[in-house]
């Protein structure tokens, strides 16, 4: 079969092969295979899975690396082109789309909740405070507070159970009262 595989052989092929110069070449050549524009970048990354997936069976000895990714590409595109005869799009008349940027209501309602939700927190014991502040808005481990706070993981567990809880009540209690002051009216 020839002389055996030299595994500087197999390192310069790579380097050849995984280069910058060649991510463009299969670009290039997805477009002189037909693949379309929009999806050049989905294909040549299927074309690239493909060549890490095989690269272990690549011999250097059998040719070189450019025409072995050239001919994965080749196989890559022609598979693009039998599922695209396959697909059927159904296309849709444009459609009206509402402006996203929120309007001056929806973004004092916004405020409104956030500046409550702030007060409610504020309104807790500090211990629990404390627990939920940490864990849920800064994101630290339960087990990491309850080293920094000296205490049992399950005692910072239950105060934070007790935290959420709390939370609900006085956020609870301010909609209740809301909602009757609106109900009454002004007096």
């Amino acid at each position: 079969m020839g002389r055996p595989l030299n595994e500087d052989e197999r390192a310069a092929a790579y380097a050849r092969l995984f280069c910058p110069s060649q991510v463009r070449a299969v670009l290039r050549w997805l477009g002189r295979l037909g693949v379309r524009r929009c999806h050049r970048t989905d294909v040549a990354g299927q074309v690239w899975l493909t060549v890490w997936e095989s690269w272990p069976r690549f011999d250097p000895r059998r040719g070189r690396p450019e025409r072995w990714l050239n001919a994965i590409t080749v196989h890559v595109a022609s598979h693009y082109h039998e599922r695209m005869e396959r697909r059927r799009e159904e296309l849709v008349d444009l459609i009206d789309v509402a402006d996203s940027a929120p309007d001056a209501a929806a973004t004092m309602e916004s405020d409104s909740i956030r500046t409550g939700t702030i007060d409610a927190v504020n309104a807790l014991d500090p211990k629990l405070r404390f627990v939920l502040v940490a864990h849920d808005l800064n994101g630290v481990s339960m087990a990491q507070i309850a080293e920094d706070a000296g205490l049992p993981l399950s005692v910072i567990y239950k105060r934070r159970a007790k935290a959420i809880g709390a939370l609900r009540d006085i956020i609870g209690l301010r909609e209740n009262t809301e909602d009757f002051s609106r109900r009454v009216g002004p007096q």
